[in-house]
């Protein structure tokens, strides 16, 4: 049994936590809103009313929070983990943030004696739920090593990366491929709806040859079905190609498709759609399709086949 804090009981925090309880360790818990943390108190952890609280009581503190600021904060601020991180202590941040932030709170950490890990992960809400998230692991390896028995309650593939930092580069290289898969998913069944195509049966069809991957298989139905309840949220893909694109940016990397999507996250969450999954880029397809057919419509051109419902 380990000494084990979690800051940050989102959609990933919530069942990731949860994991480390069933495994036996002594959690203690913080998180802004108040009915995660009764959740998992009422399971047998211990709530605590900060960050640095929780490091006082934890020997590894983990971390699983929206954006590089929030992680700052939590670890730097004035009632942050450094405050009350013991000297030998790690912390493990899974959370997806610019690999420059990790770099420097890592500095800061070791000025106090504690070691910082970037390990953010790959894996749907099911993922977390069930242990079976990848973790891609930046910093130092001994730490690493020390960790590992507890990235397995909750992951199924843990893998070393390197330094600090190459654990945000491996997943924002994840991301790049994730956004690009996305949108080829969405613009091939948007197209099939709009040429009259049964878009279940092309579904079945392209999914089981070359064209086939994990946001097709997965995403494709819940598209179909206008389903748009989150796995992962539009607004945290839009902020993660954010920071892929600002590195991208400094390494003069030419990355298309991702800046494509991200600029179609904004437009999704000026729709509305911030907080719904990411296969709702499906939804914008239609719609924009829907108004290019009415402007045909309105030209006197021939407009084609009706919009779907």
């Amino acid at each position: 049994m380990a000494k084990v804090g979690f800051i940050g009981l989102g959609l990933m925090g919530r069942p990731m936590s949860k994991r480390l309880l069933q495994h036996g360790h002594e959690l203690t818990v913080h998180n802004r809103s108040r009915p995660p943390v009764e959740e998992l108190v009422a399971m047998g952890a211990r709530a605590a009313s900060s960050p640095e609280e929780v490091a006082r009581a934890s020997e590894f503190v983990f971390l699983m929070l929206p954006d590089s600021k929030d992680v700052m904060e939590v670890v730097l601020g004035e009632r942050g983990v450094v405050k009350g991180v013991r000297s030998g202590s790690i912390v493990v941040d899974c959370s997806t943030v610019s690999p420059s932030t990790e770099a420097e709170i890592a500095a800061r950490l070791a000025e106090v004696g504690a070691s910082y890990l970037d390990a953010p992960v790959t894996g749907s809400t099911f993922a977390a739920e069930s242990g079976t998230l990848t973790f891609m692991v930046g910093g130092e390896r001994e730490a690493f090593e020390r960790v590992r028995p507890l990235l397995e309650c909750m992951g199924r593939r843990i893998e070393y990366m390197g330094p600090s930092g190459s654990g945000q580069l491996t997943k924002l290289s994840n991301q790049i491929a994730v956004a690009g898969t996305l949108l080829a998913a969405a613009e091939a069944l948007a197209f099939a709806v709009r040429v009259g195509l049964d878009p279940r049966k092309v579904l079945e069809v392209i999914g089981s040859g070359a064209a086939g991957s994990w946001q097709l298989n997965n995403l494709g139905p819940k598209m179909i079905e206008r389903d748009y309840a989150p796995g992962f949220k539009v607004e945290h893909l839009r902020k993660d190609l954010r920071i892929v694109l600002e590195v991208a940016e400094r390494t003069g990397v030419p990355l298309f498709g991702a800046s494509t999507v991200h600029q179609l996250t904004k437009v999704l969450c000026a729709m509305g759609f911030d907080k719904h999954g990411t296969q709702a880029i499906f939804e914008a397809l239609l719609r924009f399709s829907h108004e290019a057919w009415k402007d045909s419509a309105r030209a006197g051109a021939e407009p084609g086949l009706p919009p779907w419902s």
